[in-house]
């Protein structure tokens, strides 16, 4: 399967909220549908059938160079990091374009491969890890810049290469610090709140962690510890809960993400061997 972009646990009104639908979107040939329904487990569909797809490769409103992460906002609007294109793009939820922000360069506003992203239900706030800046930027969700915060480093509040992000139910973000081998904790001002992790394989230890995501509405933090070939689970303060093992390493480190419904089942994406696993609690 080519360029497995995220999976998202949602319900009708919320995102990442709940666990009656988990949906996949890929932006490259598709080969492979996970859904998840209350009324049966996992069901496996092959080909494009009932599947609607929008975007090309291009650099024009409406295409893409390599996206990278994807979010919806309450109203149904979906964002998708562009990561190659230096922007972000919003659509409606049949991919009709609305908006983009973003070209490259280190000003407000502007991103040097951006990737990580999550989106504030209830403020409207978009946040988005810019990497090649080792900073996070905060926007309204017109685009609108608001803030940004972080510098290249290993100190509180620096980075090395930030990655994926993710919003917990009281409006703190989490920034996987790839390059550092740790998570910081921020409030919506990019105010640090904690941090955790140094580089090893022990209980809350990490080799590059990439993929990351909160569980609604308990908050704990998931941490896909790819270089480790494991899934790290944390409460909200970081303090270790337990890990799980993913299985075979990918051979590619970056390929792995994941999401968790509200009864802790995780659900990752790997490219590198291109599929996906689903691991119970």
């Amino acid at each position: 399967m080519s360029n497995l972009i995220r999976i998202c646990v949602e319900s009708t009104a919320q995102h990442f909220k709940a666990h009656r639908t988990v949906w996949l979107i890929i932006f490259l040939p598709l080969t492979l549908l996970i859904t998840l329904s209350p009324s049966s487990p996992i069901a496996i569909a092959q080909g494009t059938e009932n599947i609607q797809v929008w975007g090309s490769v291009g650099s024009n409103p409406g295409q893409f160079n390599n996206p990278a992460g994807i979010v919806l906002d309450p109203k149904g609007y979906v964002f998708v990091v562009d990561s190659n294109n230096d922007r972000i793009q919003k659509f409606t939820s049949n991919g009709t374009f609305v908006d983009e922000w973003g070209t490259a360069g280190a000003g407000p506003g502007q991103f040097n491969t951006v990737i990580g992203i999550d989106e504030d239900d209830d403020k409207q706030n978009v946040y988005v890890t810019d990497v090649g800046n080792n900073r996070v930027e905060r926007f309204t969700n017109d685009g609108l810049f608001v803030s940004e915060w972080g510098t290249a480093g290993a100190g509180p509040g620096q980075f090395n290469n930030p990655g994926r992000i993710a919003l917990d139910p009281s409006g703190n973000l989490f920034v996987a610090d790839f390059g550092n081998n740790r998570i910081q904790k921020f409030d919506e001002n990019g105010n640090l709140i904690t941090m955790w992790g140094t580089g090893g394989a022990g209980p809350g230890q990490f080799y590059n962690p990439t993929g990351m995501t909160v569980q609604f509405p308990q908050g704990n933090v998931f941490v896909a510890d790819s270089g480790n070939s494991r899934i790290q689970q944390f409460d909200n303060s970081g303090k270790f809960v337990k890990e799980y093992s993913i299985g075979e390493n990918t051979g590619d480190i970056t390929n792995i993400d994941l999401d968790v419904d509200s009864d802790g089942k995780i659900y990752l994406t790997d490219r590198g061997l291109d599929v996906i696993k689903v691991i119970s609690p």
